[in-house]
């Protein structure tokens, strides 16, 4: 089901649909209605009443049919880049959130939650997706949310730019030089007032030192 959805290269973490608790509902409406007609009929009543009662078993029933059917169609899928739900009988939608806008993740459980095996999971991102804010009745939450936030938040920290060289790792100039990379010298009063410098001072009688700069994709300022 999940592959239809997938990009090349991207891999799950996650599929699974909406626990079986989200049929209780349909299923206690078709059996009072079938109680309810098992009654009428057992009493025997005829006509205009039984009628009414086997419409009312009908419609209950269509109406059941198709909240299965929903919950058949419903599924959930976390991979390594995104987070999607697809959902629609007559029309298939796909809500989609990449991973790099989830900003942080709740989970819940009820009493009834930790009896039946089912939790909440609450996503909040930029741009607050309603599709995907809040993930319900999901199975085996416990497994399922730490599976999640491994994939999510447990990433190693890397340097935006084109180096390839780990921020955590610091910087080093011989492994620069090594690499075959070149840094332009800036001399420090021709940058911006607000910028400020990274490692030591340059080495010897060098009149110019060097700068790593991390451009931030995303400009919008922290609040």
């Amino acid at each position: 089901m999940a592959e239809r959805y997938l990009l090349r290269g991207e891999h799950t973490v996650v599929v699974t649909r909406r626990h079986w608790v989200k049929l209780t509902g349909p299923a206690v409406a078709v059996t009072l209605a079938l109680a309810l007609t098992l009654w009428v009929a057992a009493s025997g009543t005829v006509g205009n009443g039984l009628n009414l009662v086997l419409v009312l078993l009908g419609v209950v029933a269509a109406w059941a049919g198709w909240r299965w059917l929903e919950w058949r169609k419903e599924w959930f899928i976390a991979t390594d880049r995104r987070l999607l739900r697809t959902y629609g009988i007559l029309t298939q939608r796909v809500a989609m959130m990449p991973l790099a806008k989830v900003t942080d993740m709740s989970y819940d459980r009820s009493i009834l939650g930790r009896l039946l095996g089912y939790g909440q999971f609450v996503m909040e991102s930029a741009g607050q997706d309603q599709a995907l804010s809040e993930i319900t009745f999901v199975p085996d939450p416990d497994e399922k949310y730490q599976a999640m936030c491994e994939t999510i938040f447990g990433r190693e920290i890397s340097d935006p730019g084109e180096d390839g060289v780990h921020w955590e790792d610091g910087y080093d100039d011989d492994q620069v030089r090594d690499e075959g990379r070149h840094w332009e010298p800036v001399d420090r009063s021709q940058l911006p007032y607000d910028w400020e410098w990274v490692g030591e001072e340059a080495r010897g009688a060098r009149a110019a030192t060097r700068r790593r700069v991390a451009v931030d994709p995303d400009p919008t300022p922290l609040r």
